[in-house]
């Protein structure tokens, strides 16, 4: 003890050493300081030997009772504990909350009895006030007398018949995990109070942890539908927690329900629309956009329907992978005849940067694709950020034509105009990138560098991959020959020039055997077997970078693309939920966990909560 007082009576001297002349501490401030240090190190009786003092200077109260109670309870001192609070108790005019602490004195000392007494005393002598019975209920909560939060709010009901605790009460059955109780009492507080619907939802959200939970809920409130048929908050309900399955065509039809009932004119239906199609569940979103359109040109929300159905249509196209020419042109069509019928340069132009992509990349139509973009950049209505866009897929669409000077005009435009904006980046990321399809790696890995780091997350990463794969490469050998085949094969498979591409490629592994380029090759390989829709050509070369060269760069990437083929292309589940299991054990720093094991769960039946 007498070590603990000296280090502390020699912090006190250096701190006047410090600070005594410019800031000299007055006694009431040296005093709490001491106080402090001796029960920061444990010396609580000569903590409270300060406090005790402390306590009776004007707004002790105020400023000590806390720490004081604490060193107190430290000490296992509960006569002066119990006296400190019964004081405090007075002098806040009987503030009920130091009714609970007295209680918790009894119970810390060891006599439950009179603890409990404390308790019911205090319960008993709350007025009858909605906010006295959540206040105290909530310290209960945060003390983990959840039993005692319980009588409180039940209390509550008695004393104030107007106010509600169902929500309150159910919480506490959340709580205690009595899952029934809770429900019971959340669906009866949304019935009589709609205006708690999120608040029911942000409760039932933290409780729905397992798909037993899911089905039940879902059992209960299809019930409840037909129980309450002129009620729609139990529809409400239904939506919600089907979004928070991914069951989107199931929350549709409850939608489309509603939507009627309530004359929304699609507004609600849409958004669910736009949640399917960035879960990939195209099928669901056509579905919602077509319930818009179909209310009419006149609806409010037609032409963006419209316009958001093409894009998931051209969406669901190019992601299976399995598309005909037919499939191709008959979507281009509804593009043109859109533009055609509602093009504005202030609303729908994003719709000319979307035809001039299928027209470019799949159409493979480039005149057409370079000429509307050229009109849309010089129509002055356009918004800058959409004629940016557009200056940045020209660029690309005049390497594909083999005009890469008028490329990098175009992204050194865009890099200038948006300094510092995720939209400059990617311009100057371009830039680097065709440096290094020319060969000029050097140049390219300085760009890079420039980038790596900055503002978007995407461009970073596909700055960093390919300032990685120039950095290990580069240098390996005495000769470049390698790397400027393989930058001219990435170039060529860019402008969709397959077989050139792949002859290149096979130059690599025919004159530089075992190089370490080889599994990069084989990436780009199983690239051209997709362009070529030759996806069991592709797994070929995803299997070889898994199995003896899963280690480097591209083993996370072909574990997933396998999958990914596997289930999408090939529809073969089974063997997707195998190859998602492996990535998810194998690579459990990847990029592609989280997306990994949510196609893992879904495959095995579960229903997934992402909201």
């Amino acid at each position: 003890m007498k070590k603990i007082v000296f280090y502390i009576i020699c912090n006190i001297l250096c701190f006047h050493t410090a600070f005594g002349q410019e800031q000299p501490l007055l006694e009431g401030d040296r005093d709490a300081y001491l106080a402090k240090q001796f029960f920061e190190n444990g010396a609580y009786d000569k903590a409270a030997e300060y406090y005790e003092v402390l306590i009776q200077k004007p707004n002790g109260y105020d400023l000590y009772y806390e720490d004081y109670k604490q060193t107190l309870i430290a000490l296992k001192d509960w006569v002066t504990a119990k006296k400190l609070i019964k004081t405090i108790y007075k002098e806040s005019g009987k503030d009920p909350t130091y009714l609970l602490e007295l209680g918790q004195i009894y119970q810390m000392s060891g006599d439950k009895e009179e603890a409990d007494k404390q308790y019911e005393s205090l319960i008993k002598s709350l007025k009858p006030v909605k906010f006295e019975y959540l206040k105290i209920a909530n310290k209960f909560i945060e003390v983990n007398e959840l039993d005692w939060a319980l009588k409180t709010y039940e209390a509550g009901k008695k004393q104030v018949p107007d106010a509600s605790f169902n929500y309150e009460i159910g919480t506490i059955y959340r709580l205690q995990n009595n899952k029934e109780g809770m429900l019971s009492l959340y669906l009866e507080e949304v019935l009589s109070n709609p205006t708690s619907l999120r608040q029911v939802q942000n409760g039932l959200q933290a409780a729905l942890t397992t798909q037993e939970d899911f089905t039940n809920l879902e059992t209960i409130l299809l019930q409840n539908v037909q129980k309450h048929k002129e009620t729609l908050v139990y529809q409400d309900l239904l939506v919600w927690l089907y979004m928070q399955m991914n069951d989107f065509e199931s929350a549709l039809a409850q939608a489309k329900y509603l939507d009627l009932k309530r004359d929304e004119g699609g507004a609600n239906v849409i958004q669910i629309a736009r949640s399917a199609a960035q879960q990939k569940d195209y099928d669901a979103a056509i579905k919602g956009y077509q319930f818009v359109i179909d209310k009419g040109a006149e609806n409010d929300y037609y032409v963006t329907a419209t316009l958001e159905m093409l894009n998931v249509k051209r969406d669901k196209i190019i992601s299976g992978r399995n598309y005909s020419e037919k499939d191709l042109y008959s979507l281009r069509d509804a593009y043109k005849k859109f533009l055609d019928e509602y093009y504005n340069p202030y609303t729908s132009s994003k719709a000319v940067i979307d035809l001039a992509k299928l027209n470019a990349l799949y159409i493979h139509d480039l005149d057409t694709a370079i000429s509307n973009l050229e009109m849309l950049i010089g129509d002055p209505k356009v918004d800058k950020n959409l004629k940016a866009q557009a200056k940045l897929d020209l660029g690309d669409y005049y390497i594909l034509k083999e005009e890469p000077w008028e490329s990098v005009l175009l992204y050194t435009q865009v890099e200038k105009d948006f300094k510092g904006n995720p939209t400059g980046e990617e311009a100057k990321y371009k830039n680097a990138r065709l440096s290094y399809y020319k060969g000029d790696f050097e140049w390219a890995q300085t760009q890079l560098k420039v980038i790596k780091g900055n503002t978007s997350e995407y461009i970073s990463n596909d700055a960093i991959d390919l300032s990685v794969f120039i950095t290990d490469n580069l240098g390996m050998d005495s000769t470049l020959e390698p790397m400027m085949l393989f930058s001219q094969a990435d170039l060529l498979k860019f402008q969709n020039k397959l077989e050139a591409s792949e002859e290149e490629l096979d130059k690599i592994l025919s004159l530089y055997p075992n190089h370490s380029l080889t599994d990069d090759v084989y990436w780009l390989k199983a690239q051209l077997e997709l362009e070529k829709r030759h996806f069991n050509g592709a797994i070929e070369y995803l299997k070889d970078i898994v199995e003896n060269y899963g280690s480097d760069l591209w083993g996370d990437n072909a574990l997933f693309l396998w999958a990914d083929i596997v289930q999408n292309n090939l529809n073969d589940p089974e063997q997707a939920k195998e190859l998602y299991e492996k990535l998810i054990l194998d690579y459990q720093g990847s990029t592609f966990m989280v997306e990994a094991r949510k196609r893992y769960r879904i495959l095995r039946g579960e229903k997934i909560n992402e909201q």
